[in-house]
């Protein structure tokens, strides 16, 4: 039997019955994400593992714990490089820290952290800023192998174009002074990885954990359809004290969302917003 056709029925069939599995047997709900980015990451990850059909990944994953994590691997795509957003990393300097400083403490949540590549650029951010000492970074992620990457600090070697995005950042040292070598690996140094709190959570269905000045949410929402990506709203503006700092991807908004009064945009900041109500 032939593989269904794309945007089939039945292959339409397939993605809701593989993603209500997931949810009843994992707990993990992928059922409001958006469905054309779904099933293009989908269609990718079929061909690397060199299944035919949904059908088939969703026995895998049923009866393998650890095919489960693949499948939330490939959903988080491929990990970012370091400062790879820099004109929003000189915005955060600009705009964000000076305000901070005036705070006794900050404590800031990554939301959808990955394997931590721009949590650590954020931490290297606020140590160059002198706000180490005073920040508690916390980092989230629903995939636990994300995370456990995260943790160790471990990141392939920088290439050049990493190294300049981090000085176009503001950065003010050299990025290899922030880690050690390790053959093609680069290691952050210690205090960077013993700074930074990660913990599994689930944008989806887990609520607010603590209060912040500071919440990244970047480029993760894309993945949600309208419905979910309310939800997330909302626990990201519970989760934000008032006058605190909401950072999302340059392809969001906080426009159509029903917390968009709440809220003021920092003029030419690349997407970073204010909570003002």
């Amino acid at each position: 039997m032939s593989p269904p056709e794309r945007g089939s029925e039945l292959e339409q069939l397939e993605l809701e019955l593989l993603l209500e599995a997931v949810w009843r047997h994992y707990g993990f709900d992928l059922r409001d994400h958006a469905r054309p980015l779904l099933l293009r990451q989908l269609r990718r990850y079929l061909r690397e593992e060199r299944l035919d059909t949904l059908s088939a990944l969703q026995g895998r994953v049923l009866h393998d714990a650890d095919a489960l994590e693949g499948l939330l691997r490939a959903l988080a795509g491929p990990p970012r490089p370091l400062f790879a957003d820099p004109a929003f990393f000189r915005s955060f300097r600009e705009r964000v820290v000076p305000v901070l400083r005036t705070w006794p403490s900050v404590r800031v949540w990554h939301a959808g952290c990955g394997s931590g590549e721009e949590t650590y650029a954020l931490a290297i951010l606020l140590m160059e800023e002198g706000l180490w000492g005073r920040c508690r970074l916390y980092a989230s992620d629903s995939s636990e192998g994300l995370l456990a990457d995260a943790r160790t600090g471990a990141v392939p070697l920088p290439e050049e174009e990493e190294a300049r995005h981090y000085l176009e950042a503001g950065g003010r040292r050299a990025l290899s002074d922030y880690y050690t070598r390790d053959g093609n690996w680069a290691v952050f140094a210690r205090p960077l990885r013993e700074g930074i709190f990660f913990t599994q959570h689930n944008l989806a269905t887990d609520g607010s954990f603590n209060e912040f000045q500071v919440v990244l949410c970047r480029d993760t929402l894309l993945a949600y359809n309208r419905a979910l990506s309310h939800r997330v709203h909302k626990r990201l503006y519970e989760s934000l004290s008032r006058f605190g700092f909401l950072c999302l991807g340059r392809k969001e908004s906080i426009s159509s969302t029903p917390h968009a009064a709440a809220y003021e945009e920092i003029e030419d900041s690349g997407r970073v917003f204010r909570r003002v109500a």
